[in-house]
């Protein structure tokens, strides 16, 4: 992932992404927003409007219609993140075993809810109400591309610190690691 200093997407670097989806016709360039918006999103981290209205113009679209699905699919942001990027199950497990308590430490401790990122920029939480699939170490997060488990607010905030110290953590050959915290 890239960023500039300010925060700003390099429409420069947009623009070598759109011109490699050179559609063939109206349907094929309906098509090929979601692959432009994918890339662009995976490359910064999330698609600035200026971002938007370039793929809109490549495509022959609506910013409208790009919006649309950026709004649609939860895994594209429309405003920059933190450094590191923590999804936190509130699904049914996390909630019965606590992960109500680690929202609030986010809270308390970092100054962020979900959605937000903290003021120096290193951190973005965003709470998902749906199950990430490791119910068996609840409450979980899901912090850059490793899990961790079993987490009270204590352990929560040893885990940041732990990946704001160190943001290149080793990670296994599937980019995931779970761990019990």
């Amino acid at each position: 992932m890239s960023r500039t200093i300010d925060g700003e997407i390099d429409l420069a670097v947009v623009r070598e992404i759109l011109s490699h989806l050179k559609p063939q016709d109206h349907q094929e360039a309906q098509e090929l927003i979601l692959a432009a918006l994918q890339e662009i999103n995976e490359h910064f981290g999330w698609v600035s409007p200026e971002a938007a209205e370039l793929v809109a113009e490549h495509l022959e679209t609506t910013v409208n219609r790009v919006y649309g699905l950026l709004t649609f699919y939860s895994d594209f942001r429309i405003e920059p993140r933190g450094n590191h990027f923590m999804l936190l199950c509130h699904g049914m497990s996390c909630y019965v075993l606590g992960s109500q308590r680690l929202v609030q430490e986010l809270k308390d401790s970092h100054g962020i809810g979900d959605g937000e990122t903290t003021a120096d920029g290193e951190l973005t939480v965003q709470v998902v109400n749906g199950c990430l699939g490791i119910c068996d170490l609840a409450p979980i997060v899901k912090l850059d591309d490793q899990f961790h488990g079993d987490l009270s607010p204590e352990s929560l905030n040893n885990v940041i610190r732990r990946a704001i110290a160190a943001p290149n953590a080793a990670k296994d050959g599937h980019g995931h690691h779970a761990s019990r915290d």
